[in-house]
């Protein structure tokens, strides 16, 4: 038999060979290229570790003038991230900021305060927390000064004054402005949007003030939702007010005149009364040396010469809950996209604390508009659970928010403390699906559906709820408010007949929460210090620790982050070049979870 002859020429099949190897070497090369990021990455991080290893930090002088920038950024949560490493100092985080303010009060080596702030990022929340910090500096017989080069943008500064208000002095740069243009709560509605493209919003709520699906349902404000808004955004600004006219010693009409004539320019407001002087930031830094003979040194030099806690002492442990409430694992994020608390990662960070046999008492720091009702009822569960187990007491100091699964999470503490602007509450839950079916017969698409089980298919985004489907659906929401109510009330002491009143989806501030028995006092971190204390045995001479959570990540947690996390730094960095606020965006995403504030913007 003769062989069989190929129809294809040898060098055909040399070809192929090429082909073959180019792919092998295109490989080669990826994955050496891979490697090289990898060291070049590594490199980075271990030049970063050097530079803090061998950074100096400025000595505290004998003579001290703390100096804080309050532009800068001061995360509730400590910068802990890849990053981070390459910085020659570590940023502080708000926890650290204060206790640098209250620490300097007690120093007998700081003579005065001098801060600085046009744009800031602090929340209401944060900046009241920062207003009792100051005035107990002020106390100590230290003046305290504040410098502007304009308080906002042409507007949204009011917030930026709120917190100068604190200080001894108000300084200004000349020809500069205050935006002291008061509050603005923004709402958006995409319901029109939604119609033009075919989707229906299929959603329920308990109850009526459960308003964060609105956005979606409506084209505009509902009575009910409008109301919250106007009661929220009133007793916000009546708190600013009067504490503005009662430190600037002015009437709170001619207040209400100045802000409703801004912006401001900076000798006019001078001339009502505002600030103190206009004039350049090296004058004042001048004159404050020569008046205090004092050198100048910052806040986080300041805070890097703080001793560290003492060993085999009490411990109160500090955990920061920053972001919304989601199951799994925490995912802290840099870039302007939000937080995430994970259920299991604040499980794991319980642990750690209770494995300190010094820890006497914990205080959890939470700053979240909520997120899911199931991840919320774990970190709920395991707070109760280490005080039934360990008997420590649990602290709550509220920050910015802490509202819905936020406020559920909150119900765990034996103490709960809320600044006034705080916002809480919000007990209700909320659910449903986006119907495509529109959309689908825009663009000519038929789904079919064959069902095996009556409710199979119950969340297809491609039909509505049948009127089965529906009672099923409702009576899931009934259960998960009637859980969340009973476990509020509960907790707080609150008859059902009240507990509706309270409830609903109702938005409060910490000053109503205070009012209403949803919450027992009014105070920030220093409160929530001195409670802790009381609960868990501490005598007030006594020494003692606080030990801050989380813990710092290792080096391979850390490049992880960094490699899960790289698709979201771009995307934040494209969505903040297009012109849009990262933070909208965030909380147009919220609407994914049952247990959320409502998406709306306190503009300030």
């Amino acid at each position: 038999m003769k062989d069989f002859e190929s129809p294809f020429p040898a060098v055909g099949r040399d070809r192929k060979k090429q082909l073959a190897a180019k792919i092998l070497l295109r490989s080669l090369l990826y994955a050496f290229a891979l490697f090289g990021l990898l060291f070049i990455v590594l490199l980075f991080v271990i030049l970063g570790m050097l530079r803090q290893d061998t950074a100096v930090t400025a000595e505290v002088p004998d003579k001290a003038v703390l100096v804080v920038d309050f532009d800068e950024a001061f995360p509730e949560v400590r910068a802990d991230d890849l990053f981070s490493e390459l910085s020659e100092k570590p940023s502080l985080s708000f926890y650290d900021l204060l206790k640098a303010v209250n620490v300097a009060a007690l120093d007998n080596r700081v003579k005065a305060l001098v801060g600085t702030v046009s744009v800031s990022g602090l929340g209401l929340a944060q900046i009241q927390e920062l207003r009792a910090a100051v005035a107990a500096f002020r106390k100590s017989g230290k003046p305290a000064y504040l410098y502007s080069s304009g308080f906002g943008s042409f507007g949204n500064g009011t917030s930026e004054y709120y917190l100068a208000t604190a200080f001894d002095k108000i300084v200004m740069q000349p020809g500069t402005e205050a935006g002291i243009t008061g509050i603005g709560i923004e709402v958006p509605f995409v319901r029109g949007l939604l119609d033009k493209i075919g989707v229906t919003p299929e959603f329920y709520a308990r109850h009526e003030y459960k308003n964060a699906m609105t956005s979606l349902t409506e084209k505009t404000f509902t009575p009910q939702y409008k109301n919250e808004m106007t009661r929220l955004g009133q007793n916000i600004f009546e708190q600013m007010t009067r504490d503005i006219a009662s430190a600037r010693k002015i009437d709170e009409e001619k207040l209400l005149q100045a802000v409703n004539s801004a912006p401001l320019s900076a000798e006019e407001a001078l001339s009502a009364g505002l600030i103190d002087e206009t004039a350049y930031k090296p004058a004042l830094i001048a004159r404050v040396i020569k008046d205090t003979g004092g050198k100048m040194i910052n806040v986080t030099d300041y805070s890097l010469n703080i001793e560290n806690g003492r060993k085999n002492v009490p411990t109160v442990a500090f955990l920061v809950l920053d972001g919304v409430i989601s199951s799994g694992q925490s995912v802290p994020n840099p870039f302007e996209g939000e937080a995430v608390i994970g259920a299991d990662t604040v499980a794991a960070q319980l642990e750690d604390i209770i494995a300190d046999k010094n820890v006497r008492a914990v205080i959890l720091r939470i700053n979240s508009p909520g997120g899911s009702y199931a991840a919320s009822s774990e970190i709920w569960y395991a707070i109760s659970h280490i005080k039934e187990t360990h008997k420590l007491p649990v602290v709550i100091s509220m920050g910015d928010y802490a509202a819905s699964g936020g406020y559920f999470v909150s119900l765990a503490g034996d103490y709960l403390l809320a600044e006034p602007s705080t916002l809480t509450g919000s007990i209700g839950v909320l659910g449903g699906k986006m119907v495509l079916s529109g959309l689908w017969k825009k663009l000519d698409v038929n789904w079919q559906e064959i069902k095996f089980g009556d409710n199979a298919g119950i969340l297809s985004p491609n039909r509505t709820f049948s009127a089965e489907e529906k009672a099923v659906f409702d009576r899931s929401l009934d259960n998960i408010y009637a859980d969340f109510t009973a476990k509020t009330a509960e907790a707080r002491g609150i008859s059902p007949a009240d507990m509706d009143k309270l409830a609903r989806g109702r938005v409060w501030t910490g000053e109503k929460a205070v009012e209403f028995g949803l919450a027992d006092a009014l105070g920030g971190i220093e409160a929530a210090i001195a409670k802790a204390k009381e609960l868990g045995g501490i005598s007030p001479g006594q020494k003692f620790n606080i030990t801050y959570y989380p813990k710092r990540k290792t080096l391979q947690e850390k490049l992880a982050q960094v490699l899960q996390g790289g698709p979201k730094i771009s995307v934040n960095k494209v969505v903040n070049d297009l012109g849009f606020r990262s933070k909208d965006i965030n909380m147009i995403k919220r609407l994914g979870f049952d247990a959320v504030l409502p998406p709306f913007t306190l503009n300030y």
